[in-house]
């Protein structure tokens, strides 16, 4: 296994002269370090240890465009005690101010978002918790304001946002520089930056090109299961109400043709016109997309506008509705007390639904304004298992569907799909205790 070519920078560690980091990918793309030797991952060479709030790693105008790119490295933490959010970044971009994204690790180590969105601080937790000097590779990747992360190889958590990111990487959140005011500590090696989008697939071969690769597959009375996990949003783009088809938004009134409901859906979050609002003087109202086919959401990615009043203009409840004829509706969700909105601020709702649906509906039943109310953009997306049923233990199906690590499994898993075929006849074996034949049919 290789990794992928064309990055824009990489850095090793090793080749390092004095505060300098050579970049090893022959476009003069130096970084900057105050950091302390530490053994490698694969102890052949020298990792560097961010240990001190006068340590860190950064290179200004590593990118020329924030739109697409990848941060890998591996990482080792050392510890996490910090008490303020914006202290918890480890590794991402800025703009050399207060606008980035990154990943953070949170003083219980969990993997997490850390932003700022204009206005606060955000930090958006993963629920996944890193160990302590422990070598893992982590992933950033962007497409499109769409941000993933990795941990070996994995997706773990994404998050769509609509700020100015940055160009600057950084160890750290403060200004593009040194790690003047961060405390968590930890080691990096490798540290690779592609100005493209890594695709799942392209991920998970950059880390197995340090790990040796390991497959499982689970075996439950004599049937065999890989499992697949998915937590990604599905933006559409609207240019008008009925543009791209064969999606079609629709409200119950818009307060005029500059505030109309399609732009709730329209990709965008800059300025206040990006959004939707109720008819003046009715603050409670529903927005609805149709897809032209049945859909199965079960979390919303909701922001408020781009404008000062977002903390009365957004909605202190609403429902999530589904119908699969925009008649007949059925209740998914009642998201309650959302106080304290700020203005362009992401809060993502998750809730329990396993039903496609071909119209989704958010309806305000409780407003902060009495004149009316606003979103700047709706996306909806699904997180979930499901199970894998594999007609054997071949070569092919480890190497094809086995996983590398077992996560997500205290998560419901809401369907089952199966693999009906398999060409390669070079099979594991394992001993069958129970001899009664199976059989599945399908109609």
């Amino acid at each position: 296994m290789t990794i992928k070519e064309g990055y824009r920078a990489r850095w090793l560690m090793d080749e390092a002269v004095s505060t300098t980091l050579q970049d090893s990918s022959g476009n003069g793309l130096n970084a900057t370090t105050s950091s302390i030797f530490d053994n490698s991952f694969d102890n052949k060479g020298s990792a560097r240890k961010v240990n001190s709030t006068s340590h860190g790693i950064y290179c200004r105008s590593v990118l020329s465009s924030n739109v697409n790119f990848t941060i890998s490295t591996l990482y080792k933490l050392s510890s996490a005690n910090s008490a303020t959010s914006y202290q918890t970044a480890i590794l991402g971009l800025t703009n050399g101010g207060a606008y980035g994204v990154f990943i953070g690790v949170s003083l219980t180590n969990e993997i997490q978002f850390y932003y700022y969105n204009g206005s606060s601080h955000i930090v958006s937790g993963s629920g996944i918790f890193l160990k302590q000097d422990e070598w893992v590779h982590l992933t950033l990747t962007a497409s499109n304001g769409l941000y993933k992360i990795y941990l070996n190889g994995i997706q773990i958590h994404s998050i769509v946002l609509s700020h100015n990111v940055g160009l600057h990487f950084s160890t750290c959140y403060v200004n593009g520089s040194f790690n003047s005011v961060t405390y968590v500590y930890g080691s990096y090696d490798d540290t690779i930056i592609w100005e493209s989008t890594l695709s799942d697939i392209e991920v998970f071969n950059v880390m197995k090109y340090y790990f040796k690769e390991k497959r499982i597959l689970l075996h439950s009375n004599n049937k065999i299961y890989s499992f697949e996990y998915k937590d990604e949003f599905e933006p559409i783009i609207m240019t008008s109400y009925a543009t791209p088809s064969p999606y079609q938004i629709t409200s119950s009134g818009d307060y005029s043709s500059d505030y109309a409901c399609w732009k709730a859906f329209d990709g965008k979050n800059s300025g206040y016109t990006n959004s939707w609002i109720t008819t003046n003087g009715v603050p409670l109202g529903w927005i609805q997309v149709k897809f032209g086919t049945s859909k199965v959401y079960n979390q919303l990615s909701f922001t408020t506008r781009d404008y000062t009043d977002s903390n009365t203009t957004a909605p202190k409840e609403f429902k999530i509705l589904g119908s699969s004829n925009g008649v007949t509706w059925t209740e998914l969700a009642l998201i309650q007390n959302q106080t304290g909105w700020k203005q362009n601020e992401t809060r993502v709702v998750e809730f329990n639904n396993s039903s496609g649906f071909q119209y989704y509906r958010v309806q305000i039943t409780v407003a902060n304004s009495t004149s009316y109310s606003a979103i700047g953009e709706l996306i909806f997306g699904y997180k979930g298992v499901s199970l894998v049923n594999l007609p054997s233990k071949s070569v092919r199906n480890f190497t094809k569907y086995g996983k590398p690590i077992l996560e997500y499994l205290n998560t419901p898993i809401s369907k089952t799909s199966y693999v009906l075929q398999d060409i390669s006849s070079n099979t594991l074996t394992t001993k069958q205790v129970n001899k009664k034949p199976l059989s599945i049919s399908f109609n």
